[in-house]
């Protein structure tokens, strides 16, 4: 028996198990930002507060858990240069995920704990389309009007107060709009803005690249119809 032979069972298996934890990822991330808000918007005591803290703690760690299954499962793939790349191409949002809590300034990009959660969901174009329309771009505006509000609330001389100051500062800011009557004074609070605009950006970008991929193959599917006919 090769060693890709014997190695082949316990990848299918791992495969198998991983698939299983779709769901529960998925929730846990959306826990996750919802632990978040309350942290940020309700500004609990410090028990509850500590409480919080502990539960996001917990659901990182999983995640953790979840990328470094990943990558026992995928070992007798990682003896090649390709092994390596695939990896990274299948779980880069579980890597940058892992990394986000490590940087205080990278808080907006704690949506990617919600997106790994729904990945394995975009499959098709269509799902891929509907997904950066009526979730990941709504996640992103509200992860980072919360991320902006932390960041801004007790600053001096900040315009963003409130949570409705947040999210129109975040609308303007992803749309690269920038009317100026809210603006970041703080470092974390620039970096997020920063980042913000580089997503929406890429969002955008990623969003007409779809449509305009989906009209051709509708265009070629329609041409090939009339040439049969």
């Amino acid at each position: 028996m090769t060693a890709d032979q014997w190695f082949d069972p316990i990848i299918e298996t791992g495969g198998r198990f991983l698939k299983k934890t779709e769901f529960t990822l998925m929730a846990l991330g959306f826990a996750y930002l919802a632990i978040y808000s309350v942290e940020v918007l309700a500004q609990p005591r410090i028990e509850l507060l500590t409480a919080l803290n502990i539960a996001n703690t917990t659901i990182y760690v999983i995640f953790l858990l979840d990328l470094a299954v990943r990558f026992i499962f995928s070992i007798p793939r990682l003896g090649k240069l390709a092994g390596w790349v695939t990896f990274i191409k299948e779980n880069w949002l579980s890597i940058f995920a892992a990394l986000v809590p490590a940087f205080r300034g990278l808080r907006v990009l704690r949506v990617l704990i919600v997106l790994r959660g729904i990945a394995p969901y975009m499959i098709s174009r269509t799902h891929k389309v509907g997904l950066i329309v009526g979730v990941t771009l709504p996640l992103v505006l509200y992860t980072a009007a919360i991320s902006g509000l932390e960041a801004e609330r007790n600053a001096e001389g900040s315009n963003i107060q409130t949570f409705g100051d947040a999210l129109w500062w975040s609308v303007v800011s992803v749309t690269t709009v920038g009317y100026g009557d809210s603006y970041p004074v703080t470092a974390d609070g620039r970096v997020v803005a920063s980042l913000l605009m580089f997503v929406g950006i890429g969002l955008f970008s990623s969003l007409t690249a779809l449509l305009a991929a989906w009209v051709v193959d509708g265009n070629r599917g329609a041409t090939s119809s009339e040439l049969k006919k």
